[in-house]
């Protein structure tokens, strides 16, 4: 026995301790007082380190899952064996699933520059690591893991009463608690897996020492003394499995039962002793594990944002808002003022409600000197709006060099934008000078050349500059009134349909879309109306005039027989007759929608009721109307919009300021426009749609950058589908436009009104199913842009034919000139590869061909890129490629449709720019025409026949640029003729049979490429 004892101390001696592993969060159990009294002194003791340091959470994090990982794999394989567990390995077995997807939410929710952010410890066991997590540890020690909402703001509560904590630390409690809990988790199974490893250490020692007894006992002494030598641990669970193992197996092993003994009693233990402290440690164990793995299941069912309000200082501070309408605002837009003194806190040094108490401050100076009605007596002033600037001076910011940028950009918006485009575009204008100069010198048609070059070029600096905006400059949602709950009457909104009466099938699909976008937005105070015309007739009335009119009527009457309340009509109908138009020589409805609307709004303030010749619904609710969402009919109302625009209308910073020396709203908004997204049954009505969806442009027209001027210039652009103020619009609106000449009023309108793109908030509408209907929607646009074209001039037309000074801002001349210069864009493009190929200069016919292919593909390459590498977070890098490759095969498809049908769109620009120019100052007639007999063909296009009648210019214009081409040389002739055999296949017919899955049908399919393919049905694809 001696002899085992010298050898164990030298074992000792030469062998390093092993490091125990950390004891489970299991402090003594407090009370919600005691909670409250510790968290007290723990503030009182914490000492913060003014230094960022390493994230070293997600380190811990990392460790946290091996080690869990490796515990589940050791009792798994246990109980493959039939090995009895432990009840904590037993609980952890069980909601193992529930860590693994505890630990992946931590891991997106924990970013890696969040150590940066949160104040970190100087000092104690958690030294390096952020304040919060110390909170969250300490919670759950004295809690025995049992986390809710009701102790943790008790605890944070009590701790904030002598150290406020930051909104960052209040937002990271949640995250901290879980990583605290999976910390604890880690804990507890490192104690199950040791029980666990010390039960399969008690099994090989026990035998080795039966195959000893077995052999000869003087090896037993032998197998002893290595077992002495190597130290096992004395746990309950080895003691119990080793002697149990041993125990009745021969007088051999009477020794080694003796040597346990004395182990035993060295450390003054006994194996009933060991038992009942392994039987309180494992229940212990079981008691942490369930409450740690309960408490888990429990964050995510804690409404975080209640707490961080009920904590957080500055929000106590904003609440003092003199305005008095911080507390009735939406979650995400108090959340957006609290993040903006946050922000300034962080760039002066001062104390977050320190800063919102100045906020408030300067608004209550403001509510004193201009009243409780202005904007500036309202506390978001200051902290996002024009105020932000002397809020600022208050806190003394410390201004960095992006910063100062960032200011100054945001200060001359309108002069950086444009003169970031002008510098690109005299750029590219720049490479093409020299190549240009070498066709003829200074001939004037040289100079042409390279004009249409610059044009070209001009849009391909629009997607790029677009670009870097859309990376430099953070997004600028509006603020919004929470009107979840309904909406109060001052703000009762009227949802307005202008459409036509064509026949009875509409009819019946216009009131069944009306009651739809009733069901998804039902309010008291939201009212739904249709505004009918007839269509144009050669005579002031037809046959089915009063048989339409009559079902229109009683399909409204219907819906309030069947939705209304008792005291009002929730359904309205308000028909206009049609008048004589001297100019279109027909009868029709005054000036078309915007006419329509002009006299709605009108009759909303006590207007004459003479243009409406049917109103059907109650006339009294008709002056209450403060706002009116107008929407086309194709376009669909998604659940409770309409509160949120409404909401996003009433805030008093959207609320229109209207000055009448300018005849413009300078202040706020009178128009919203929402998102309009294409919808999803739209977007798969064919191969063309599928290509075009999902991609809104920064106006109707493009799809470069979906929030642009709203980002960079807090104004939008609006597209005839939104909410308007009444009274403001009237004032900015009402009698300034000339009659029979504004196609697309929506531009001018919103530049008078002054509108804004409400970027969450969406508004499903329709899209062309084929290329040819796309190119008649553009063709009307097109047309609409270049009528109002006279507002560029200092002086525009009245309605009385007089002209007036142009009060347009500088931002609203741009977007009505960018929109001239986009109808530009393709014909130049087309005008310039052809005029270069009709040179015929061989060295320099390449050159227009790859100049082409450069101005459609940079921006799409560039475009790419920035999406390969900004991977969101919590997307793995596979699922991040693939998603990048699909996106740049569609991009790429666009450009080669785009290239391939660029004759073909190049001469319905030119003729839409043609038409208007001549009719403007000549005839006058057809200005207002919305759906023309050459649209009704060219959307018939079906089949390979209608398509070449319809594109037949293509290969018109494709074969003389291929004979050009045959003429260089074989290195031009290849790189020319190769893109112009692109150019002209738009007009090439190519057959594709295909067959139609019906049985029934058998159909010869021949397909434009790489156009539209014209097919039989939705269904008709293999």
């Amino acid at each position: 026995m001696e002899l085992l004892h010298r050898k164990r101390r030298k074992y000792r001696r030469d062998q390093p301790r092993a490091r125990a592993p950390d004891m489970p969060l299991r402090d003594e159990l407090f009370s919600d007082e005691q909670l409250s009294r510790h968290a007290v002194a723990l503030a009182a003791q914490h000492r913060l380190d003014p230094q960022p340091g390493p994230n070293r959470l997600l380190l811990q994090l990392a460790d946290n899952e091996q080690a869990l990982i490796q515990a589940y794999d050791m009792m798994i394989g246990a109980e493959a064996e039939g090995r009895r567990g432990s009840p904590a390995g037993e609980w952890l077995l069980d909601n193992f699933y529930l860590v693994e997807e505890q630990i992946r939410m931590a891991r997106l929710h924990l970013p890696r520059t969040y150590s940066y952010e949160l104040p970190r410890l100087s000092h104690g066991a958690t030294s390096g690591f952020p304040r919060v997590y110390d909170i969250a540890l300490e919670l759950i020690a004295h809690a025995d893991g049992r986390v809710d909402v009701e102790n943790v703001r008790h605890f944070v509560a009590a701790y904030q009463s002598v150290s406020p904590l930051k909104l960052g630390e209040l937002w990271a409690v949640p995250i901290m608690l879980r990583l605290g809990l999976i910390e604890n988790l880690r804990r507890v199974s490192a104690h199950v897996a040791g029980r666990r490893r010390d039960l399969q250490l008690a099994q090989q020692w026990a035998d080795r020492l039966l195959a000893a007894a077995d052999e000869h006992p003087a090896a037993v002494l032998r197998v002893l003394a290595e077992m002495a030598e190597s130290e096992p641990p004395f746990s309950n669970a080895f003691v119990e499995e080793f002697c149990g193992r041993l125990q009745g197996q021969g007088p051999a092993l009477a020794t080694v039962d003796s040597w346990v003994q004395h182990r035993l009693a060295e450390q003054g233990l006994t194996r009933m002793r060991l038992q009942r402290a392994d039987t309180r440690i494992q229940a212990a164990d079981q008691v942490s594990i369930g409450n740690s793995i309960g408490s888990l299941r429990g964050l995510n069912a804690i409404d975080w944002r209640n707490f961080v309000e009920a904590m957080s200082g500055v929000e106590q501070a904003l609440r003092a808002d003199p305005m008095g309408v911080y507390a009735d605002m939406d979650f995400v837009t108090r959340d957006r003022y609290r993040h903006a003194a946050e922000a300034l806190a962080r760039q002066s040094g001062t104390a977050e409600d320190a800063v919102a108490r100045a906020a408030v401050e300067l608004a209550a100076d403001a509510c004193r000197r201009d009243g409780l009605r202005a904007r500036t007596a309202h506390v978001g002033y200051y902290l996002i709006d024009r105020g932000r600037a002397q809020l600022e001076r208050a806190v003394r910011v410390r201004w960095s060099f992006r910063r100062s940028c960032a200011r100054w950009v945001r200060r001359f918006p309108v002069a950086y934008y444009v003169g970031t485009l002008a510098a690109i575009t005299a750029a590219v204008a720049g490479l093409l000078l020299e190549p240009v100069r070498r066709l003829a010198g200074d001939a004037w048609w040289v100079w042409l050349i390279l004009a249409l070059g610059v044009v070209a070029a001009s849009q391909m600096a629009v997607t790029l500059v677009n670009l870097a905006i859309n990376l430099l400059i953070s997004p600028r949602p509006l603020p919004r009134l929470d009107f979840s709950k309904g909406i109060p009457p001052t703000a009762r909104t009227m949802v307005a349909i202008p459409t036509l009466l064509t026949s009875a099938r509409a009819i019946a699909d216009l009131v069944e879309s009306l009651e739809i976008r009733y069901l998804g937005n039902r309010d008291p105070n939201l009212f739904f109306a249709l505004l009918t015309d007839f269509r144009d007739a050669p005579a002031a009335a037809q046959d089915d005039d009063a048989d339409l009119l009559r079902l229109a009527c009683d399909g409204i009457r219907a819906l309030n027989a069947k939705h209304g309340c008792e005291h009002a009509s929730v359904f309205h109908l308000f028909h206009r007759p049609r008048v004589w138009n001297p100019y279109e020589r027909l009868w029709m409805g005054y000036e078309r929608k915007r006419g329509k609307l002009e006299q709605f709004n009108a009759l909303l303030r006590g207007g004459s009721r003479e243009p409406f010749s049917e109103i059907v619904g109650d006339p009294a609710l008709l002056s209450t109307m403060r706002y009116v969402l107008t929407l086309d009919t194709d376009t669909a109302l998604p659940r409770n919009a309409a509160r949120r625009l409404v909401g996003t209308m009433a805030h008093p910073l959207n609320r229109p300021s209207f000055d009448p020396a300018t005849g413009r709203v300078v202040e706020g908004y009178a128009i919203l426009q929402p998102r309009t997204p294409i919808g999803l049954l739209a977007a798969h009505r064919s191969r063309f749609a599928q290509l075009s969806a999902g991609e809104a442009g920064i106006d109707p027209y493009t799809r470069e950058v979906s929030d642009l001027y709203q980002d960079l210039f807090a104004e939008g652009s609006y597209v005839g589908k939104g909410i308007y103020d009444v009274d403001a619009f009237r004032q900015a609106t009402a009698g300034r436009f000339p009659e029979n000449l504004i196609l697309s009023h929506d531009l001018v309108e919103s530049g008078y009104a002054r509108s804004a793109l409400v970027t969450d908030v969406e508004l499903h509408e329709d899209h062309p199913a084929s290329f040819a209907a796309e190119m008649s929607r553009r063709h009307r646009w097109i047309r609409g842009d270049w009528q109002i074209a006279g507002w560029l001039l200092p002086r525009v037309l009245g309605p009385s034919g007089q002209r007036a000074p142009n009060t347009l801002t500088a931002l609203a001349w741009w977007k009505i000139f960018d929109n001239l210069r986009r109808s530009l864009v393709t014909p130049a493009l087309f005008l310039l590869l052809l005029g270069g190929w009709a040179l015929a200069v061989p060295a320099l016919t390449g050159f227009w061909t790859m100049l082409a292919l450069v101005l459609l593909l940079l921006p799409v390459g560039v475009t790419s890129l920035v999406e390969l590498i900004r991977k969101p977070r919590g997307r793995a890098w596979a699922i991040h490629r693939v998603a990048t490759c699909k996106s740049v095969g569609r991009q790429v498809a666009e450009a080669a449709l785009a290239l391939g049908t660029l004759p073909y769109r190049a001469v319905v620009h030119l003729d839409a720019i043609i038409v208007s120019a001549g009719r403007m100052p000549f005839t006058r007639r057809g200005l207002l025409l919305w759906h023309t007999p050459r649209y009704a063909r060219r959307n018939d296009c079906k089949t390979p026949a209608n398509f070449f009648a319809e594109m037949w210019v293509a290969p018109l214009f494709g074969a003389p640029a291929n004979c050009s081409s045959a003429r260089s040389r074989p290195l031009a002739r290849w790189s020319g003729s190769n893109a112009t055999g692109d150019i002209s296949t738009t007009g090439t017919i190519r057959a594709r049979w295909r067959r139609c899955r019906r049985s029934t049908c058998r159909v010869s399919i021949a397909a434009i490429w790489p156009g539209p393919w014209p097919h039989c049905g939705a269904d008709c694809w293999n």
